[in-house]
C-alpha cells in the first residue's frame, strides 16, 4: 500500500478521524476543505503550522500534508526534519483553507478571506486539546496572530517565513531561521 492509498484507508481513524470528519461537515457544495494528514498528531498535536493556502492540484481526497509534492511543502518537510519536530506532534493547516477552484485564476489572500479562515480556523482550535504553540508560517498567515491570541491565550505564536522556495531564495539565513522557530516550537511544546 502506497502512501496516499494509507491516507485513505486511514481517513477517520484516530487521531484524525474527529478533524476530517469535520472537515466533511464545512465542505458545502462547490467549497471544499483539504483533508488533515492521518499520519500526523491529530486531535493529540501540540503544535499547529499554519500556512497559507493550498496549492492547486487536481487530486483527490486532497490533505494538508508535509509530504504534498509542491516545493514548499517539500522545503518544509526538510525544514521539520531537521528542527526534530516529529509528525505526531504537529498538524497543518492554511489560513485560508478552501481548495481553489481549478478553472479559476488565482486570487490574492484578502483581508476579508482571512478573516473567513479565521473563523474556521477558531474551530479547529477549539477540537485541539493540546495545542500548545501555533508556527505562522508566512505574513499572511501571520495576520491572524491577534485573533489566535485572543481566542487561546494560552497557546504560544511563533512567527517564521513561509517554506517557499522564493522566501527560502531571498537570504542565506530564512532557511536557518525556519529551523531555528520550528526546534523553539518543539521546545516549548515538549514542556
Amino acid at each position: 500500500m502506497n502512501i496516499q492509498d494509507t491516507r485513505r484507508h486511514r481517513l477517520y481513524s484516530q487521531p484524525a478521524g474527529i478533524l476530517n470528519k469535520w472537515v466533511d461537515a464545512r465542505s458545502l457544495g462547490a467549497r471544499r476543505l483539504p483533508y488533515f494528514d492521518p499520519l500526523d498528531g491529530g486531535v493529540d498535536a501540540s503544535v499547529l503550522i499554519l500556512l497559507e493556502s493550498p496549492a492547486r492540484d487536481c487530486s483527490w481526497p486532497r490533505f494538508v500534508s508535509r509530504d504534498n509534492t509542491g516545493p514548499s511543502q517539500r522545503n518544509l518537510k526538510r525544514f521539520l526534519e531537521q528542527a526534530c519536530l516529529a509528525r505526531e506532534q504537529t498538524i497543518l493547516w492554511n489560513i485560508y483553507p478552501w481548495l481553489p477552484e481549478l478553472d479559476s485564476p488565482a486570487e490574492a489572500i484578502t483581508r476579508s478571506k482571512i478573516t473567513e479562515g479565521v473563523t474556521l480556523l477558531k474551530e479547529v482550535m477549539d477540537l485541539l486539546p493540546c495545542l500548545r504553540v501555533v508556527v505562522l508560517a508566512g505574513r499572511v498567515a501571520q495576520r491572524a496572530a491577534p485573533e489566535i491570541e485572543h481566542h487561546r491565550p494560552e497557546v504560544r505564536l511563533f512567527a517564521m517565513p513561509h517554506p517557499s522556495p522564493l522566501s527560502v531564495c531571498q537570504h542565506p539565513d530564512v532557511a536557518k531561521d525556519i529551523v531555528a522557530t520550528l526546534a523553539r516550537a518543539v521546545n516549548v511544546a515538549s514542556v
